[in-house]
């Protein structure tokens, strides 16, 4: 299968997963009290979501600098934001296909070898995921009772999908895959061919680079990047909270919920998180007993400003990408 073929093709089951998704968040829901409670949304806080959303994007750049740092690269930093707008740009569009993007643009407008910044984004995921695991654990071991229905409704929606004998093979399928890759790489090690020495020689400096991200010597500035990303991503979804009137009533400490909860969302192969997004927090209402139409409301305004905002802002990062390559071929 060619590259844009399979490019099409992770498209496709994407947006299918993200519509299939949407399609059980929406049957048979009166979508009335939904439009009326996004009338009378609050433009200033909606505003304010733009510019919170911005700052998550800033201490993203400043942390994958560091990372790029730990593997001997020295980028500027206004480079790494416009490489880190252009792949949640993609993203928006594509499931994960921005990830490259964002690679090959900061090759393109730093000079970094992609293997070294696609190692470096390996890492950063590997700790975000860490983050993301231990919030949802943590929130399960508190909420078990309440949170018990979403995993049900997850299942019952993955297997809606796949159905119930193929939602075991996926872990199956995950492990050979590994044991696969690592025997064709020790097989690649030996062989002589100019082209596979050079796939060989691309592995090993992403894995170094994944390894020197993953060892860190700037621990302190790291981990201090990182709890702000997650302090910043709490804060976004207050703000989003605060933009209705159905839920402007609701804590913080709901929002640290709605981060890690609507986090497997994001986490799922479906374009800017349409559809598994909106499942996972109505799901998340509906646990904590609350008005489903809200979770509704508020699951199409906050993924909605996302993606609005992360258009504009990757619209900007695409904008200053062009002149940055004009300005180069001069």
């Amino acid at each position: 299968m060619s590259k844009s073929l399979k490019n099409i093709f992770q498209n496709t089951i994407g947006i299918l997963i993200g519509g299939l998704f949407l399609f059980l968040t929406l049957r048979e829901k009166p979508l009335a009290p939904v439009w009326e409670s996004l009338a009378n949304a609050d433009y200033f806080f909606i505003l304010l979501s733009f510019l919170c959303l911005f700052m998550v994007f800033y201490l993203r750049a400043l942390r994958w600098k560091l990372l790029l740092e730990e593997s001997g690269e020295k980028p500027k930093s206004d480079k790494v934001l416009t490489s880190i707008l252009i792949g949640y740009f993609v993203n928006s569009f594509t499931p994960k296909f921005g990830e490259v993007l964002r690679c090959t643009s900061l090759q393109k407008n730093s000079g970094i070898p992609i293997s070294k910044s696609l190692g470096s984004l390996m890492a950063e995921r590997a700790y975000d995921l860490l983050i993301l695991g231990i919030g949802v654990f943590t929130l399960f071991w508190i909420e078990l009772d309440r949170l018990q229905s979403i995993l049900n409704s997850t299942i019952g929606g993955i297997s809606y999908i796949y159905g119930y004998r193929y939602l075991y093979v996926f872990p199956i399928v995950i492990l050979l895959l590994g044991i696969l890759f690592i025997i064709s790489l020790k097989k690649l090690k030996r062989s002589e061919k100019p082209i596979l020495k050079k796939i060989v020689g691309f592995l090993h400096t992403m894995f170094e680079s994944l390894k020197s991200g993953l060892l860190l010597q700037k621990r302190v500035k790291f981990i201090t990047l990182t709890l702000l990303i997650w302090i910043s991503l709490v804060l976004l979804n207050y703000i989003y909270l605060l933009c209705l009137p159905d839920t402007s009533s609701y804590s913080i400490s709901f929002a640290v919920v709605i981060l890690f909860i609507g986090g497997l969302g994001w986490a799922l192969p479906s374009p800017g998180g349409i559809g598994t997004t909106h499942f996972f927090l109505l799901q998340l209402f509906l646990a904590f007993q609350l008005d489903p139409n809200a979770g509704i409301s508020f699951g199409i305004l906050s993924n909605g400003l996302t993606f609005i905002g992360t258009i504009g802002l990757g619209g900007y990062g695409y904008f200053r990408y062009w002149i940055e390559m004009k300005k180069e071929k001069k």
